[in-house]
């Protein structure tokens, strides 16, 4: 992939209109919304770890550049 990401959240439900405004509302930056149906979340706050708790941490391979002052305060659940 050629681009950007930021805030990578997996749920295994679908997110109602409210969830997703929610969301959008939040920021770049935001916490995941539905704390229940959480697959796995990667802020890609630094690192490629998943947050969710569920320990779905990731590899990084190629040139990859991470900026970590999204999100200073979260710890998971």
């Amino acid at each position: 992939m050629d681009g950007y990401m930021a805030d990578v959240q997996l749920y295994n439900t679908s997110l109602d209109q409210n969830s997703i405004t929610a969301l959008y509302q939040e920021g770049i930056g935001g916490a995941p919304i539905d704390l229940q149906n959480l697959v796995g979340w990667w802020p890609l706050n630094g690192n490629a770890n998943d947050y969710s708790g569920n320990g779905y941490n990731g590899n990084i391979n190629g040139n990859v550049l991470f900026t970590d002052n999204w999100l200073g305060s979260y710890t998971p659940p």
